[in-house]
């Protein structure tokens, strides 16, 4: 793909005339979201085995075994997260 059609691969935004409005907006959204969970959480695999990385069946790929992790805030963070 090109650069000017990189938009297009996202298709549950729809295409052309009926394209979703907040298309830009989501994608920032979702960039600053992963963002913040990576800043405030710590990442522990809850088990020592690595992480299976193959593919499921379906039209998405989904993950053949779900991913578990186990998270916990950040000493930084925590008098941050406890005024929300």
């Amino acid at each position: 793909m090109e650069g000017g059609h990189e938009a297009y691969k996202f298709v549950p935004f729809g295409l052309g005339r009926r394209a979703c409005p907040g298309a830009g907006l989501a994608n920032r959204v979702m960039g600053l979201a992963l963002a913040a969970l990576i800043q405030c959480f710590e990442w522990e695999r809850i088990s020592e085995e690595e992480v299976d990385m193959s593919q499921g069946t379906g039209i998405t790929m989904p993950k053949a075994k779900p991913l578990e992790a186990m998270c916990k805030s950040r000493h930084s963070m925590s008098t941050l997260l406890s005024q929300l």
